[in-house]
């Protein structure tokens, strides 16, 4: 979900050829119990009722609104992108889930206080945070959670975005550097996305931080691919696009990252574009709840 202030970005994301390799290569959340996690922490305080609505912002092709899906009466997932709906369309069954074009920042359609959950996976650094964050506190319910989904940048050195890629035979310990020494330089053409994500999660939600209770879980997500699987991977990273095109010097990413784990992988077999690899990451998911009554105030890490 871009911006409504910043529609070059969109431009990204309409091709539907793009949105074909967002669906099929990039690391979903199937597995990482991420709806368990969500439903635990929503329940705490707000009992399921009837017309039961969650909201997916910035929803892509419907990763996150399919796992959704049975948890609630309706489901509505929004992207600025035809060609991500499309395509979101086209892969989704669930009879409840329904995909609307549109900004983050003008959810209009959406009645105040009528949602219990608004999702938003990693797409918060294209967003105009604090337009967002005002729609988001409107149609919100009291106890109802906003959930913002990124890359965890907590854990690693430097705070660096975590994405790792490893052979599944590890037993070659220069390959196995090798890899991980491409990944942390894609991973450093990444970092312009960190400012704007540290300010989503710090200041937590607008226009009330310090009222609203926060709840972070670390999930981890991984999948087994070969070079041309994880090429597809980089070319559905929106910062990577961004990135080549702000940079036109640096060549096309994908081309040389093919090649630099070509000559690798031909180390250890001379079919190198077969050698399996295991692409992962760690999701840090941050849940903040609207207050129940004005004089809530807790605030927890």
């Amino acid at each position: 979900m871009r911006n409504a202030g910043n529609r070059m970005e969109n431009r990204l994301f309409e091709a539907e050829e793009h949105a074909q390799l967002y669906q099929r290569y990039r690391l979903g959340y199937d597995g990482t119990g991420i709806d368990q996690e969500i439903m635990s922490f929503l329940r705490q305080k707000l009992p399921k009722e009837e017309n039961s609505i969650a909201v997916d912002v910035a929803c892509g092709t419907g990763f996150l609104s399919r796992i959704l899906a049975p948890h609630f009466d309706r489901v509505i997932g929004v992207d600025c992108s035809h060609a991500q709906i499309k395509v979101a369309n086209e892969n989704t069954s669930s009879q409840n889930i329904e995909y609307r074009v549109a900004f983050a920042e003008d959810l209009n359609f959406v009645s105040d206080a009528s949602v219990d959950v608004v999702t938003n996976g990693l797409g918060i650094h294209y967003m105009d945070i604090d337009k967002f964050f005002n729609e988001v506190d409107r149609i919100l319910k009291p106890g109802g959670l906003l959930v913002l989904i990124v890359y965890d940048f907590t854990s690693g050195p430097g705070g660096a975005i975590q994405l790792k890629l490893t052979p599944t035979d590890e037993t070659d310990e220069e390959v196995v550097n090798g890899c991980q020494v491409i990944m942390d330089e894609l991973v450093g053409n990444m970092t312009g996305i960190l400012p704007i994500v540290r300010k989503a999660i710090e200041v937590g939600f607008y226009p009330s931080p310090e009222t609203y209770e926060h709840h972070r879980v670390i999930l981890p997500s991984e999948r087994t691919c070969n070079i041309n699987t994880f090429i597809g991977f980089v070319s559905a990273l929106g910062t990577i696009r961004s990135y080549s095109k702000a940079h036109p010097e640096a060549g096309d990413i994908r081309d040389v990252c093919r090649k630099r784990l070509l000559t690798l992988l031909s180390k250890v077999s001379s079919s190198p574009e077969d050698v399996s690899l295991r692409l992962s990451t760690e999701f840090q998911c941050n849940m903040y709840r609207k207050p129940l009554l004005p004089e809530e105030g807790t605030t927890t890490l």
